[in-house]
């Protein structure tokens, strides 16, 4: 009988064990699927590096969704950044279901991208900062939602 406790015992804490390391998890989604960037049509120009693109494609994403709670949370801290994002899905997400063309500059620490919707005439300009200042060569970016834009 103590034999059979311990191996229930045992099987529970398997349990818990693989479903902490989401060994269990049948949704095998791709997260580009998950967050609308596969559903981008976005040609990139310049030479962005793996965090700048991602944060741009979000960016995008979430003004396609017409999504301006989405939108900041991808801003940097401080400001309006809520009622920046609700003007810039007002502003921007007409344009941002049509594809579009990003020509990136990398700056010493901060980039920027220029985005360009085909039929528009008008440019979104991206002002890319890192996430983390005190982290060098974390390659993590947030959008600044400026006034201007």
């Amino acid at each position: 009988m103590r034999r059979a406790g311990t191996s229930v015992w045992l099987a529970g804490a398997l349990v818990l064990l693989l479903g902490g390391c989401d060994v269990l998890s049948t949704d095998k989604t791709p997260d580009r699927i998950k967050d609308g960037t596969a559903e981008l049509e976005l040609t990139v120009t310049g030479r962005p590096t793996p965090g700048t693109l991602t944060t741009t494609e979000h960016v995008l994403a979430r003004l396609k969704a017409r999504d301006a709670d989405g939108l900041a949370e991808l801003a940097a801290e401080g400001g309006e950044r809520e009622k920046h994002a609700k003007r810039w899905v007002a502003r921007w997400s007409d344009a941002a279901q049509r594809p579009a063309t990003a020509d990136f500059r990398l700056g010493e620490k901060e980039a920027s991208a220029d985005v360009r919707f085909t039929g528009g005439r008008s440019t979104l300009s991206l002002l890319l900062t890192p996430k983390d200042e005190s982290k060098p060569y974390d390659d993590r970016f947030v959008v600044v939602l400026r006034e201007d834009q």
